[in-house]
């Protein structure tokens, strides 16, 4: 019998290393960065509204807030390949940073590739890269400075990527419309711009120097994140209405922007309002948006984790489930059972979500290559009818990217990225 049991012990441990990650992985990124990457499937090929009271209209929280979402997991993800809590020092951390920008410098091999295939989805794997590079002299700075400093970045940044291009256009400059003004785009203009989502990726930064194991630190996240995201829309919905309602501000906005002026304005013509920045909608760039997408951000994470530690558990409570009725009646206690059957429920439910997260390089990709050989072949897949073609690409997603972990482990270009860094710098 304990023969027969070994290797079934040894198919499990490593099932369960596969898919949960190992020991040392905290599986609650890896729950949030998958939900990221299927919210950013829901904006590129979802039918959304402005109806909360609908389907469509919850889908439609996926708009910006995915990528936000993205942009702190990546800020995170730089504090664990860093140390954690306990940043590394001398030569493990000189060693950390090299891999960094290698990974950096992959990441804008890719994007260029991806960017061949003309998918009008805007890509964020360059912005990406770019805010590695940008984080790397805050890797040793303490947690509670970093959240300082991503405050001061959400607050301070928005009103410096509102007017920064209004001032190079009245200038006589321009901004950047190829490669030759790359930083500039990474940092202003760009869809991403720098100045704003450096507060999501040191946010993230901040939240990895914490202990991640702490249910404080979740509940905190939760209570915090989501507390910071309706204040913020309520303070929000009153400066706009206040200003006359978005209708109006948008219409002050075009007429006193350069963006939609037949000729750059002289520098004495009106400016774009100041109402311009209370607004939150997705990617307005304001410190709206930023604080409350980041809040909410923040709040996600917090959930993940939650669920992450509980999905450990669960799969420690499935290693006992033959037993469970002798446990329960050991402790005399009903609640155990159902307390590991409901962390087995929770198991099931978020390992899909980890394994897309675990594998987001890759399926991203894919993403982007499915549409655009999709559109090529039958019809607008930017642009479907119904959410039926979002429902399969998630669907078939979260089975793959799970079939893959359990058997693979990680993915082809998680894989190949990973090698590369350390080929370079062992």
């Amino acid at each position: 019998m304990s023969t027969l049991a070994q290797p079934s012990s040894r198919v499990r441990s490593t099932l369960r290393d596969h898919l949960l990650g190992g020991p040392g992985r905290v599986l609650g990124a890896d729950i949030a960065r998958g939900v990221a990457v299927l919210g950013m499937f829901t904006a590129h090929v979802g039918v959304t509204s402005d109806d909360l009271g609908t389907f469509e209209g919850w889908l439609s929280l996926a708009h910006g807030r995915s990528s936000i979402l993205f942009a702190t997991v990546a800020g995170l993800s730089l504090a664990l390949v860093t140390g954690g809590s306990t940043p590394f020092t001398g030569e493990r951390m000189r060693t950390a940073r090299a891999r960094i920008l290698v990974r950096v410098v992959l990441l804008l091999a890719l994007v260029a590739v991806l960017d061949l295939f003309g998918t009008r989805v805007l890509l964020i794997l360059g912005f990406y890269a770019a805010y590695f590079v940008l984080a790397l002299p805050f890797l040793r700075v303490p947690p509670g400075r970093l959240a300082a400093i991503a405050v001061l970045v959400a607050v301070v940044g928005p009103v410096l990527v509102y007017y920064g291009p209004e001032a190079l256009a009245r200038a006589g400059l321009r901004a950047p419309h190829d490669g030759s003004g790359a930083a500039t785009d990474f940092l202003l203009t760009g869809h991403y711009p720098a100045l704003v989502w450096m507060a999501y990726v040191l946010a993230g930064l901040a939240l990895g120097r914490c202990d991640l194991r702490s249910p404080t630190v979740h509940l905190g996240l939760v209570a915090g994140g989501f507390g910071v995201a309706a204040l913020t829309a309520v303070a929000s919905a009153v400066l706009v209405a206040d200003a006359g309602g978005l209708t109006a501000i948008e219409g002050q906005v075009t007429v006193t922007s350069s963006e939609f002026a037949a000729s750059p304005p002289a520098w004495s013509d009106p400016w774009p309002p100041v109402s311009g920045l209370y607004l939150e909608g997705p990617h307005d760039d304001t410190m709206f948006e930023a604080l409350g997408s980041g809040g909410f951000a923040l709040g996600v994470l917090g959930l993940c984790l939650l669920l992450g530690g509980v999905a450990r558990d669960g799969w420690s409570a499935g290693a006992v489930a033959g037993a469970g009725a002798n446990a329960a009646a050991r402790d005399g206690a009903q609640a155990g059972g159902v307390l590991r059957a409901a962390r087995v429920v929770v198991l099931a439910f978020v390992t899909p979500l980890a394994a897309v997260g675990a594998l987001a390089l890759t399926v991203y990709s894919l993403q982007i290559v499915t549409i655009w050989w999709w559109t090529r072949t039958y019809w607008d897949l930017l642009d479907p009818a119904t959410n039926t073609p979002l429902g399969w690409m998630v669907l078939v997603t979260l089975v793959v990217a799970t079939l893959w972990r359990a058997l693979l482990g990680r993915g082809p270009l998680e894989r190949l990225f990973g090698w590369v860094a350390r080929m370079a710098f062992p």
